[in-house]
Protein backbone atom coordinates (compact mmCIF):
# COMPACT_ATOMS: atom_id res chain seq x y z
CA UNK A 1 0.00 0.00 0.00
CA UNK A 2 1.26 3.18 -1.00
CA UNK A 3 2.86 5.73 1.85
CA UNK A 4 4.09 9.41 1.90
CA UNK A 5 7.20 9.85 3.33
CA UNK A 6 6.31 10.04 6.87
CA UNK A 7 5.41 6.40 6.20
CA UNK A 8 1.33 7.32 6.63
CA UNK A 9 -1.89 5.18 4.35
CA UNK A 10 -4.21 6.77 2.99
CA UNK A 11 -6.34 5.58 5.80
CA UNK A 12 -4.26 7.46 8.30
CA UNK A 13 -5.34 10.35 6.08
CA UNK A 14 -8.89 9.35 6.22
CA UNK A 15 -9.26 8.24 9.69
CA UNK A 16 -11.74 11.14 10.20
CA UNK A 17 -14.43 9.88 7.68
CA UNK A 18 -16.13 6.77 9.20
CA UNK A 19 -17.86 5.68 5.69
CA UNK A 20 -14.65 6.68 3.88
CA UNK A 21 -12.45 4.28 6.22
CA UNK A 22 -14.68 1.27 5.88
CA UNK A 23 -14.48 2.11 1.96
CA UNK A 24 -11.13 1.77 1.68
CA UNK A 25 -11.12 -1.64 4.11
CA UNK A 26 -13.87 -3.24 2.79
CA UNK A 27 -14.01 -2.45 -0.69
CA UNK A 28 -10.14 -1.24 -1.34
CA UNK A 29 -8.36 -3.87 0.60
CA UNK A 30 -6.48 -1.32 2.72
CA UNK A 31 -4.32 -2.67 5.55
CA UNK A 32 -6.41 -1.67 8.86
CA UNK A 33 -3.51 -2.26 10.87
CA UNK A 34 -1.07 -0.52 8.80
CA UNK A 35 1.39 1.81 11.01
CA UNK A 36 3.51 5.02 9.96
CA UNK A 37 7.16 5.26 10.49
CA UNK A 38 6.30 6.80 13.78
CA UNK A 39 4.46 3.84 14.76
CA UNK A 40 1.42 5.68 14.35
CA UNK A 41 -1.45 2.85 13.99
CA UNK A 42 -4.93 3.74 12.17
CA UNK A 43 -6.57 4.23 15.75
CA UNK A 44 -3.81 6.99 16.35
CA UNK A 45 -5.37 8.69 12.93
CA UNK A 46 -9.03 8.66 14.27
CA UNK A 47 -8.20 9.74 17.82
CA UNK A 48 -6.04 12.54 16.91
CA UNK A 49 -9.11 13.64 14.18
CA UNK A 50 -12.00 13.50 16.61
CA UNK A 51 -14.01 10.72 15.18
CA UNK A 52 -15.03 8.31 17.73
CA UNK A 53 -17.27 6.37 15.30
CA UNK A 54 -13.63 5.44 13.33
CA UNK A 55 -12.50 4.41 16.89
CA UNK A 56 -15.35 2.84 17.57
CA UNK A 57 -15.11 0.22 14.25
CA UNK A 58 -11.57 0.07 14.71
CA UNK A 59 -11.72 -1.50 18.11
CA UNK A 60 -14.88 -3.57 17.79
CA UNK A 61 -14.44 -4.80 14.09
CA UNK A 62 -10.70 -5.29 13.80
CA UNK A 63 -9.52 -5.79 17.33
CA UNK A 64 -6.76 -2.63 17.31
CA UNK A 65 -6.08 -1.58 21.16
CA UNK A 66 -6.27 1.28 22.43
CA UNK A 67 -3.22 1.18 24.39
CA UNK A 68 -0.78 0.46 21.70
CA UNK A 69 1.96 3.14 21.90
CA UNK A 70 3.58 5.04 18.95
CA UNK A 71 7.53 5.39 19.21
CA UNK A 72 7.17 8.16 21.64
CA UNK A 73 5.01 5.86 23.70
CA UNK A 74 1.99 7.80 22.91
CA UNK A 75 -1.37 5.92 23.43
CA UNK A 76 -4.71 7.20 21.04
CA UNK A 77 -5.83 8.39 23.90
CA UNK A 78 -2.93 10.67 23.97
CA UNK A 79 -2.88 11.66 20.37
CA UNK A 80 -6.79 12.79 21.52
CA UNK A 81 -5.85 14.31 24.61
CA UNK A 82 -2.97 16.85 23.20
CA UNK A 83 -5.77 17.70 20.29
CA UNK A 84 -7.56 20.48 21.15
CA UNK A 85 -10.68 19.76 19.05
CA UNK A 86 -11.00 16.12 19.81
CA UNK A 87 -12.88 16.11 23.13
CA UNK A 88 -15.49 13.80 21.72
CA UNK A 89 -12.31 11.02 20.81
CA UNK A 90 -11.14 11.19 24.72
CA UNK A 91 -14.47 10.90 25.37
CA UNK A 92 -15.51 7.44 23.86
CA UNK A 93 -11.94 6.18 24.33
CA UNK A 94 -12.38 6.37 27.95
CA UNK A 95 -16.09 4.91 27.85
CA UNK A 96 -14.34 1.33 26.61
CA UNK A 97 -13.16 1.13 29.91
CA UNK A 98 -9.78 -0.29 27.99
CA UNK A 99 -7.56 2.86 28.38
CA UNK A 100 -5.13 4.01 31.48
CA UNK A 101 -5.57 7.65 31.90
CA UNK A 102 -2.45 7.83 33.98
CA UNK A 103 -0.53 6.13 31.05
CA UNK A 104 2.32 8.60 30.41
CA UNK A 105 4.90 8.53 27.52
CA UNK A 106 8.26 7.75 27.27
CA UNK A 107 9.41 11.32 28.65
CA UNK A 108 6.54 10.82 31.37
CA UNK A 109 5.27 14.30 30.11
CA UNK A 110 1.74 13.81 29.26
CA UNK A 111 -1.14 12.95 32.25
CA UNK A 112 -4.35 12.71 30.58
CA UNK A 113 -6.00 13.48 33.93
CA UNK A 114 -4.93 16.64 34.27
CA UNK A 115 -5.48 17.62 30.88
CA UNK A 116 -8.91 16.85 30.95
CA UNK A 117 -9.88 18.19 34.50
CA UNK A 118 -10.24 21.24 32.19
CA UNK A 119 -13.13 22.21 29.87
CA UNK A 120 -13.17 20.38 27.02
CA UNK A 121 -14.65 23.04 24.55
CA UNK A 122 -11.69 25.02 23.31
CA UNK A 123 -12.44 28.01 20.93
CA UNK A 124 -11.30 26.60 17.81
CA UNK A 125 -9.44 28.67 15.38
CA UNK A 126 -8.25 28.52 12.09
CA UNK A 127 -6.83 30.45 8.97
CA UNK A 128 -9.78 33.03 9.34
CA UNK A 129 -8.58 34.29 12.25
CA UNK A 130 -5.28 35.56 10.97
CA UNK A 131 -6.46 39.42 10.20
CA UNK A 132 -7.86 38.91 13.86
CA UNK A 133 -4.45 38.00 15.74
CA UNK A 134 -2.43 39.90 13.10
CA UNK A 135 -4.87 43.32 14.14
CA UNK A 136 -4.62 42.24 17.78
CA UNK A 137 -0.95 41.99 18.48
CA UNK A 138 0.66 44.57 16.17
CA UNK A 139 -2.40 47.51 15.81
CA UNK A 140 -3.70 47.61 19.02
CA UNK A 141 -1.02 46.54 21.45
CA UNK A 142 1.67 47.58 18.97
CA UNK A 143 3.64 43.89 19.52
CA UNK A 144 7.35 44.05 18.96
CA UNK A 145 8.02 42.35 15.37
CA UNK A 146 11.39 42.33 15.80
CA UNK A 147 10.32 38.96 18.02
CA UNK A 148 8.84 36.76 15.82
CA UNK A 149 11.19 34.50 15.14
CA UNK A 150 11.27 33.76 18.61
CA UNK A 151 7.71 34.03 18.99
CA UNK A 152 6.86 30.99 16.48
CA UNK A 153 9.77 29.32 17.96
CA UNK A 154 7.28 29.29 21.13
CA UNK A 155 4.14 28.85 19.56
CA UNK A 156 6.22 25.12 18.19
CA UNK A 157 7.47 26.32 14.77
CA UNK A 158 10.81 24.34 14.27
CA UNK A 159 13.70 26.55 12.85
CA UNK A 160 13.71 25.66 9.51
CA UNK A 161 10.31 26.85 8.90
CA UNK A 162 10.93 30.28 10.63
CA UNK A 163 13.95 30.09 8.16
CA UNK A 164 12.38 29.66 5.28
CA UNK A 165 9.36 32.62 6.60
CA UNK A 166 12.61 34.88 6.75
CA UNK A 167 14.72 33.97 3.42
CA UNK A 168 11.13 34.54 1.51
CA UNK A 169 9.65 37.37 3.35
CA UNK A 170 12.59 39.31 4.85
CA UNK A 171 10.86 41.98 6.73
CA UNK A 172 9.68 41.56 10.50
CA UNK A 173 5.97 41.93 9.66
CA UNK A 174 5.40 40.12 6.90
CA UNK A 175 7.60 37.49 8.54
CA UNK A 176 5.44 37.40 12.00
CA UNK A 177 2.06 37.18 9.46
CA UNK A 178 3.72 34.21 8.03
CA UNK A 179 4.86 33.25 11.09
CA UNK A 180 1.16 33.37 12.48
CA UNK A 181 -0.50 31.64 9.46
CA UNK A 182 1.96 28.65 9.81
CA UNK A 183 0.95 28.12 13.60
CA UNK A 184 -2.62 28.54 12.58
CA UNK A 185 -2.45 25.98 10.41
CA UNK A 186 -1.12 23.21 13.20
CA UNK A 187 2.38 23.17 11.29
CA UNK A 188 5.44 21.14 13.08
CA UNK A 189 5.16 21.22 17.09
CA UNK A 190 2.06 23.85 17.35
CA UNK A 191 -0.69 21.07 18.53
CA UNK A 192 2.27 19.73 21.23
CA UNK A 193 1.84 23.36 22.31
CA UNK A 194 -1.73 23.38 22.79
CA UNK A 195 -2.89 23.99 19.12
CA UNK A 196 -4.18 27.02 17.58
CA UNK A 197 -6.02 29.14 20.77
CA UNK A 198 -5.47 32.27 22.80
CA UNK A 199 -4.13 30.33 25.70
CA UNK A 200 -1.15 29.30 23.75
CA UNK A 201 -0.67 32.69 21.93
CA UNK A 202 -0.53 34.58 25.96
CA UNK A 203 1.81 31.64 26.88
CA UNK A 204 4.06 32.65 24.14
CA UNK A 205 4.04 36.20 24.74
CA UNK A 206 5.27 35.76 28.47
CA UNK A 207 7.57 33.77 27.26
CA UNK A 208 9.05 37.04 25.21
CA UNK A 209 8.91 39.32 27.72
CA UNK A 210 5.65 40.76 26.18
CA UNK A 211 3.26 40.47 29.75
CA UNK A 212 0.77 43.30 29.36
CA UNK A 213 0.00 42.10 25.66
CA UNK A 214 -0.46 38.15 27.14
CA UNK A 215 -2.20 39.51 30.24
CA UNK A 216 -4.89 42.05 27.50
CA UNK A 217 -4.97 38.53 25.59
CA UNK A 218 -5.80 36.28 28.62
CA UNK A 219 -8.53 39.20 29.93
CA UNK A 220 -10.54 39.51 26.46
CA UNK A 221 -10.23 35.90 25.32
CA UNK A 222 -9.51 33.46 28.42
CA UNK A 223 -11.81 34.51 31.30
CA UNK A 224 -11.61 32.38 34.04
CA UNK A 225 -14.59 29.86 34.92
Amino acid sequence: MATNNLGQTVLHSAAGQIDIVKYLINECHCDPMATTKNGETVLHAAANMNSPDAIKYLINEWNHDPMTVDRRGWTPLHFAAETWYAPAAVEYLLSTGKCDPLAKDNEGMIEITEEFNKPLAPIKLDIKELDIFIEELTILNQLDCTKWYQFGLHLGLYDPTLNAIKKDHGECKPCLIQCMSAWLRGEDKVREKGGPSWSSIATALDTIEEKSIASYIRDKYCPSK
